[in-house]
């Protein structure tokens, strides 16, 4: 009788946050169902959008210009050319029916700001090239080509020429599933197509309406917070380089078996949430968030600041890096550097988690290890693939937000069936850590319990008495 009425205490609350996350994904349906799909389903600007960034239903034979800085910014000294190509090549493979037909590395000596950003060998070169591999488009791997260059580039190709920009606001549509991601990446939209047009007018009428849904989205996201909070839930978010293996850490954590990880590029784009337990019975939130990627222009992640808020305003930060990739350096700087430019706190960074992920692919993870803590650069190694690691990750996680959520743990010996055993077992209070019989007197208990540090006020001050029955507070 005694477990049954812990498990049905349990199950109860589970049951509530379970509820909790599922309407936090469902609420995309419904925004979209009662607002955007006449905004989001305008044919006319759809068009005119497809002309303007020449997307076209067969995809594209892409030609890549892969520049290779001659001073590089800091903190990507560590990177290389051919790296950073085998990520533009993962980009256009990203994209359903593109392909990549050629490629070459070539060196900018200056800024780039020159009409054809090149010089005349080096454009004469790759105009060749276009032509031989019967390219359809070029893609030109830096975060903005200016009007000037995409003019200049488009009359020596004689094909559409794209940037960062314009190819990861490419994939975002078409991996976009809710309303409202497909809100945020049409506000996104926007200046890239106000820039190739050079008009300021023609598309404001689209962004004020847009930015309006997203006022409405904001809205409802708070109302969303503000209904977590008055539950008490802990929230951790996953952050991290696109395709670093969130969605696979938050599933291996949450035990969600609804959680499909994609092996691609910018996979997830709508923040997500998903109940889980840690072992000290504290139920939590892992929120999934969008990816990060290098050089793309800060007003592509700005657009997504609605559901980023919900990173921003988690309890915990988890941080989690492709160990396995060959520049994961480069890519842990700029997730950090990212979270710098979304105005996440500096205490939060400071008390991130650092995940290694995708260990069980290293062969030398002692050596790794030790070059971790020799650049005071320490973090988990883990594999979501194998479970390395996951005991200790949720140790960790536990350790920091019973903190960052300000928790209490405390030990009560009470007479089993009394008022207070049913006040804390059935009074939807705190959390029952652990329940052992006690060892001079059977008809006692002792319950561990974890409280919010708000509900423990209250619970002392409604039942004073209780102080002489705790045994010990953490």
């Amino acid at each position: 009788m005694l477990f049954k009425q812990i498990f049905t205490h349990l199950s109860t609350i589970k049951s509530c946050i379970r509820s909790f996350s599922r309407s936090t994904r469902l609420y995309s349906k419904e925004f979209v169902d009662r607002h955007l799909q006449t905004l989001i389903d305008d044919h006319e600007f759809a068009t005119v959008s497809s002309v303007l960034l020449h997307i076209r239903s067969s995809g594209h034979r892409v030609y890549i210009i892969q520049p290779s800085m001659k001073f590089k910014a800091r903190g990507r000294q560590s990177t290389t050319a051919d790296l950073q190509l085998a990520e533009s090549i993962s980009l256009i493979h990203t994209l359903n029916k593109w392909q990549v037909v050629g490629h070459g590395i070539y060196t900018l000596k200056t800024s780039g700001s020159q009409r054809y950003l090149y010089g005349k060998g080096n454009i004469e070169k790759i105009t060749e090239e276009v032509r031989q591999c019967q390219a359809t488009a070029v893609f030109v791997s830096i975060d903005r080509l200016s009007l000037v260059q995409i003019d200049g580039l488009t009359e020596k190709f004689h094909v559409p020429v794209y940037d960062r920009y314009s190819i990861v606001l490419q994939i975002f549509k078409n991996h976009a599933q809710s309303g409202a991601a497909k809100l945020q990446i049409a506000l996104a939209e926007i200046p890239l197509l106000r820039y190739r047009k050079n008009d300021s007018e023609l598309f404001k009428d689209r962004e004020r309406k847009l930015r309006a849904e997203v006022m409405k989205l904001e809205e409802h996201r708070k109302l969303i917070k503000r209904r977590r909070i008055s539950m008490n839930i802990p929230t951790v978010a996953v952050v991290g380089y696109t395709n670093a293996g969130k969605t696979s850490l938050i599933k291996a954590l949450s035990k969600d078996a609804s959680l499909q990880p994609k092996n691609q590029l910018f996979a997830t784009l709508d923040v997500t949430t998903h109940a889980g337990t840690l072992s000290n019975a504290l139920n939590v939130l892992y929120v999934d968030t969008v990816g990060f990627i290098a050089d793309i222009p800060t007003t592509l992640i700005e657009a997504f600041r609605a559901t980023l808020n919900d990173a921003i305003d988690a309890h915990l930060l988890v941080h989690v890096c492709d160990i396995s990739h060959p520049d994961y350096l480069v890519q842990q700087k700029i997730v950090i550097q990212t979270l710098n430019e979304l105005n996440v706190s500096p205490s939060k960074i400071q008390s991130m988690i650092t995940v290694f992920n995708k260990s069980d692919l290293l062969e030398k993870e002692v050596t790794l290890s030790e070059q971790f803590n020799s650049e005071k650069n320490s973090g988990l190694f883990v594999s979501c693939n194998t479970g390395q690691g996951l005991d200790q990750l949720m140790e960790t996680i536990q350790n920091k937000l019973m903190v960052a959520s300000e928790r209490v743990s405390c030990q009560y010996r009470v007479l089993q069936g009394g008022q207070l055993y049913q006040t804390l077992v059935d009074g939807n209070i705190c959390s029952i850590e652990s329940m052992t019989v006690d060892e001079n007197d059977p008809q006692f208990i002792h319950l561990k319990c974890l409280f919010s540090k708000s509900g423990y006020a209250k619970f002392q001050s409604r039942y004073p008495g209780a102080a002489k029955y705790q045994v010990s507070i953490d």
